[in-house]
């Protein structure tokens, strides 16, 4: 036993110095990370400082005097630094604060080689550079960071932050019990830059080192744990082990006399068992008969107990039916005093517990006023007008009150308790109708933007058959013209003037639902400088428009009508955040994404993305808003302007094109939307399609169009093409030309959505007596209309217009030709 004894004290005091070693290290790492953390937040925020200055210089709001002014006050409330110095573009000193302490460096070249470097590197990166560790000119060792300060594109100089060590080492000694760690700063080849001094031997196994300045600078913390005995607490524990083991091993002995003395008493008390045993054989004769007594008590006993279970259980049941229904119940008396409420509707008024309500006049709690606020009386309430007139009554649409004090909208029903034919009370069931409400506010404004999208399609439609008048037109004119005759400028013109509006009205059709998306290969510097005329109409006069290019930008995959969608409905919503004016700026540039990128957004993947940023100085938004920005019919703006569909489209189409978006915004200081876009990975995929002239084509074509000018133009053009040309100017007048078998018809051109009857019919009737006739269908509205109108069938080809001449030949050639 005693050797089991001194086992268990061992392993006790190896269990304690185990824990004591794994403290000290649990308790250097936790201290690293928080000085370190210091530390580095501590740079953070001067560099973020220092950005501010670069900002205001850049936008001429920071003179000499108010620089001065602000750069001592903060030197003096952050001693880590030396002084804050002004660099113009040619590298010469022209401000430093404090000035009394250094006047001496104005008016001085940047000429030392690592303040030299890093400058020059913060130039051409346009981001902060912090130096490598070196003397400064006050003597003391010290680095640098190096703030650009750009306008626009023009360098107007640097901001300098220079640190001391040794005052930086001091910030973050008084976070260090000074006694157990020793603090010092190193550079990359290990040197001693600042230390605190070492009031002993340093533990060589414990340290810890983190670099709290990029790699190219290489300043890092380095934490020492001094050498320690053992702490008097764990000699104590040690000691109480010991008294501990000996406590127990006289417990032991002790615990055996007492079960030796147990033993002899034991043996007594059996003795004393058979005299008892025979007072008990006596007594139990006269038990028998107070049993049989017993007997009928008990079957009383459980009949009650039956009837109060049965009593309980249904209770229970009732209970749990009303608090596991969504419906709020609760009940009142004559004096509209509630006496019940389910859980239900405790949750909806917003109260914590049912004995909040119980007792309480509920009409006076949640039923007091109308929707407007206005005091409703008790004789106006249908719920008391239920315990007068001893009959129910149902309102669809009012408001009951929370204890918060706020309102919602609820139906409720009211029905009276009736007691052996008096009215003891009323029951009141309400639901919530909030969703339904903001529901029915939803479905109105889908119905509008139907048909608004309606209205755009039919204008789409029109407007296309004038767009191929006007298209056809100008290139049979210039066909028409001798090389170099001065009139031709004006038909190129009108053909691109023609052609521009033909993606005005695709953006129509994309607007209202009914556009194709046909993602292609494109350069989005090209299409942003395409649409800065219409977004410079969008806004207003007072809001500068600046475009800011990545000359080596990426190509990437999207419909170009999105990317229109895109800017349009950002700079709206820039313009509506700036109503006294400001700077709308779009900048695109090339993005690189490696390892875990959940941090950067959780849609976001590792490859290579093109990012497009939209920002502005307006109002900015709360964290609040953010958050739903992107859900459909969510506005912050008035009444009326504003559907709450902008950002969400915009949304949509990022994620459409597998990308994401970040935005940033804080109130006050404007709004930044950056969307990245996948990079397209073929490096050819912009190159220009080579121009192909209208193919060489003969035979006789069918022209069904019931629009006149559309008509005589498409005739033009097919003439052109070398085609011969019957027209109709409608459906029965084309059937009636193909009842004709002996005339050859190579091909009928035809539109789809025509007075009498649409091209589909009309060609079923036709193919009745010409089954291997080849139709080419065309039509103004959107591949979705025709598709609704079921022209895109197996074998079937469809045209848009507006109509070109080149388009059209390769068309109808790839018709003949049965593909």
């Amino acid at each position: 036993m005693l050797g089991a004894l001194l086992l268990v004290f061992a392993l006790i005091v190896w269990f304690v110095e185990g824990n004591d070693q794994k403290s000290k290290q649990s308790d250097l790492s936790a201290r690293a990370k928080t000085i370190s953390g210091t530390a580095q937040l501590t740079l953070e925020g001067n560099e973020s400082y220092l950005t501010l200055l670069a900002l205001e210089r850049a936008t001429g709001k920071l003179n000499q005097s108010l620089f001065q002014q602000r750069a001592s006050r903060y030197i003096h409330e952050h001693p880590e630094m030396i002084n804050i110095t002004w660099v113009d573009a040619d590298l010469y000193i022209r401000d430093v604060s404090p000035l009394a302490q250094n006047q001496q460096i104005l008016g001085l070249h940047v000429d030392l080689p690592e303040p030299k470097r890093a400058s020059r590197l913060a130039k051409d990166l346009r981001l902060p550079v912090y130096t490598r560790p070196f003397q400064a000119i006050q003597g003391v060792t010290s680095f640098e960071i190096w703030v650009p300060v750009y306008r626009d594109d023009t360098f107007l100089g640097l901001f300098a932050g220079v640190y001391s060590c040794d005052k930086l080492l001091q910030q973050l000694i008084w976070q260090v019990r000074p006694r157990s760690y020793h603090l010092s700063l190193v550079d990359g080849r290990g040197s001693i830059l600042a230390s605190y001094p070492a009031e002993k031997d340093l533990d060589q196994n414990l340290f810890k080192e983190i670099r709290i300045t990029p790699e190219d600078s290489g300043v890092t913390l380095r934490i020492d744990r001094y050498e320690t005995g053992s702490e008097w607490r764990l000699v104590i524990l040690k000691l109480l082990s010991l008294v501990l083991v000996v406590g127990l091993g006289y417990a032991l002995w002790n615990l055996k006399r007492e079960m030796d003395e147990r033993r002899r008493v034991e043996e007594a008390l059996k003795e004393q068992a058979k005299t008892l045993e025979q007072e008990v054989r006596e007594r139990k004769a006269a038990q028998e008969h107070l049993q049989d007594q017993a007997v009928l008590l008990e079957e009383q006993i459980d009949e009650r107990w039956q009837a109060e279970e049965a009593l309980r259980a249904s209770e229970e049941r009732l209970r749990l039916l009303l608090d596991s229904t969504g419906e709020a119940i609760y009940g009142i008396d004559l004096d509209g005093n509630c006496t019940f409420c389910n859980r239900a509707c405790v949750r909806m008024l917003g109260g914590d517990s049912p004995d909040q309500y119980l007792g309480q006049n509920m009409h006076d709690i949640i039923h007091h006023s109308y929707p407007d606020g206005t005091p409703m009386p008790r004789s106006s309430c249908m719920v008391h007008q239920t315990l007068q007139e001893e009959q129910g009554s149902h309102v669809n649409d009012e408001v009951f009150w929370r204890a918060d004090g706020s309102s919602f909208p609820v139906e409720y029903w009211s029905h009276p308790q009736v007691k052996e034919g008096k009215v003891i009370g009323a029951v009141v069931a309400f639901i919530d109708i909030s969703d339904r409400k903001r529901l029915e506010e939803q479905y109105r404004q889908s119905q509008k933007m139907e048909s608004v999208g309606r209205l755009a399609g039919g204008v789409a439609h029109d407007f296309n058959n004038m767009l191929s008048v006007i298209v056809g037109a100008a290139e049979l004119g210039k066909r028409k013209l001798e090389e170099g005759e001065p009139i031709e400028p004006y038909l190129e013109v009108i053909t691109n003037a023609a052609k521009r509006s033909s993606d005005i009205t695709r953006q129509l059709l994309a607007f209202s639902r009914k556009e194709v998306i046909s993602p292609r290969p494109v350069d989005l510097n090209q299409l942003i400088r395409e649409s800065n005329k219409i977004l410079a109409r969008l806004i207003s006069e007072d809001v500068e428009l600046v475009f800011r290019p990545d000359q080596g930008l990426w190509a990437v995959s999207i419909d170009p009508s999105q990317v229109d969608q895109i800017l349009m409905n950002l700079a709206v919503n820039a313009r509506d955040a700036m109503p006294n004016g400001g700077r709308l700026t779009i900048e695109t540039r090339n993005l690189q994404l490696s390892g875990d990128c959940s941090h950067v957004h959780p849609d976001a993947h590792q490859g290579d993305y093109v990012q497009l940023s939209v920002s502005d100085t307006g109002e900015g938004m709360d964290r609040s808003t953010i958050e739903h920005i992107f859900e459909p019919f969510f506005t912050t703006k008035e009444l009326g302007k504003g559907t709450g569909l902008g950002l969400a489209t915009v949304y949509g189409i990022v994620k459409q094109n597998k990308g994401f978006i970040n935005v940033y915004s804080e109130p006050g200081h404007g709004s930044v939307f950056r969307i990245h876009l996948p990079r397209l990975a073929d490096p050819n995929a912009l190159g220009a399609a080579p121009e192909s002239s209208a193919p060489s084509l003969s035979g006789t074509v069918l022209l069904v169009e019931d629009e006149e000018m559309l008509l005589w133009l498409a005739t033009q053009l097919l003439e052109e093409l070398g085609f011969s040309v019957i027209q109709a100017q409608g459906p029965r007048e084309a059937i009636a030309i193909c009842e004709d078998l002996g005339r050859n018809i190579d091909l009928i051109l035809t539109d789809v959505v025509m007075p009498e009857m649409n091209g589909r019919e009309m060609v079923e009737k036709i193919r009745e007596k010409r089954p291997e006739q080849k139709v080419l269908f065309m039509s103004g509205y959107t591949s979705d209309h025709v598709v609704q109108r079921g022209i895109l069938e197996q074998g079937m080809q469809y045209i848009p217009k507006p109509l070109d001449m080149r388009s059209l030949g390769e068309k109808i050639a790839e018709v003949l030709a049965g593909k």
